[in-house]
Parts: C-alpha cells; sequence; structure tokens
C-alpha cells in the first residue's frame, strides 16, 4: 500500500478505520480509490498525477483524523476533493502562463486600459452592464431568481454578453489585449 510522504501513521490509521472497520477490506478499498484517483488526474493531464493524488488522501486523511464527520461515500468524498486540488492546478498553470509581448506592452499602460475598458462598459445597454455587475458583485443565485431563468440560464447569458463586451474592447484597445487565454477584467 503506497501512502503520501506527508500522512502520518495516526492519520493513516483513521484514515483506514473511516473506510471500512476491518484492516484488509479497507486497505483494499484505499487501493481502489487511488487506482480511481490516478485515472482522474491522468485523464486531465495534469502533469504530476502521483503528487495530486498523495495530495487528495492526505487532505482527507486529515480531515478524518481531525474528527470531521463525513457522512458520504468515501469514493465520492475523494473525487470531490480531487475536483478541488485539480481546479487549484488548474488556476496555478493558468498564473503561470506566459503573456505574450503585445500584452506586456498593453499592460504598461494601465490608466489608459483601465478608461478604455470603462469607456467600453459605458456603452454596452444599462441591462448589460446591470447583469455582468449582479453576476459578479451580488448573488448569482438571487439575480437568476430575479431574472426568472435558471442558473445555468444565466451563465449562458453573460457569456454571451461578455462576448459582446470582448468584442468592443478588442475594437476600442486594439486585440493585444485578447492574446491571453482568461482577461483578468471577467475573474469572478
Amino acid at each position: 500500500m503506497s501512502r503520501g510522504a506527508h500522512l502520518s501513521q495516526v492519520e493513516l490509521d483513521a484514515l483506514l478505520a473511516w473506510l471500512n472497520p476491518c484492516r484488509e477490506q479497507a486497505g483494499e478499498k484505499y487501493e481502489a480509490i487511488r487506482r480511481d484517483l490516478m485515472r482522474f488526474f491522468t485523464a486531465r493531464h495534469c502533469g504530476a498525477a502521483e503528487e495530486h493524488v498523495d495530495e487528495t488522501i492526505d487532505r482527507v486523511a486529515r480531515r478524518v483524523a481531525a474528527g470531521e464527520q463525513i457522512r458520504t461515500d468515501p469514493c465520492r468524498y475523494f473525487r470531490g476533493v480531487a475536483k478541488k486540488i485539480f481546479l487549484e492546478y488548474f488556476k496555478r498553470r493558468a498564473r503561470l502562463f506566459e503573456l505574450s509581448p503585445l500584452v506586456h506592452e498593453a499592460l504598461h499602460y494601465p490608466q489608459q486600459r483601465a478608461r478604455g475598458i470603462a469607456e467600453c462598459l459605458r456603452v454596452l445597454p444599462a441591462h448589460t452592464r446591470d447583469l455582468l455587475e449582479g453576476y459578479y458583485l451580488d448573488d448569482r443565485a438571487s439575480l437568476a431568481a430575479t431574472l426568472g431563468i435558471t442558473p445555468n440560464a444565466l451563465r449562458l447569458r453573460v457569456f454571451k454578453e461578455k462576448r459582446k463586451l470582448r468584442a468592443e474592447i478588442a475594437r476600442s484597445l486594439g486585440d493585444a489585449c485578447l492574446h491571453t487565454k482568461r482577461m483578468e477584467i471577467f475573474t469572478p
């Protein structure tokens, strides 16, 4: 049975006891969960999948050893923690993404860029501005309820409006600020 480098014996024992009172069956379940996590991270091309698997197991073991009451199926709980770790990895990777030279040039003029973006926002219809502001600054569930649409429909509507805003920004400021994979102004 392989185990994470940061996992103490007490945490491992608590984890195995949580998985199954019978130590042998707990070990089998641990290995099955480990294989599932390895497939999860490998399928998402996370690079060091083994490290992500170890981190997932470590986090769950620490919570169990700390006495946290987990009432869900262990496999589902591990998968939920793995999804969280994948999102953290994805965010870290996005921050490390090298910006193009044109973006560096555009970022040298932050006040001019901010004025341009503010002007683009002013050009949008009032309902579009309100929708974007509400989506990023207020509670999304209550905004969806106010509009009488589902949260998924709200997400689609915001996506379409952001696309229009991107086009306006590209027209106004030039394409240099759009060469990155994500635009900073749209992060929630």
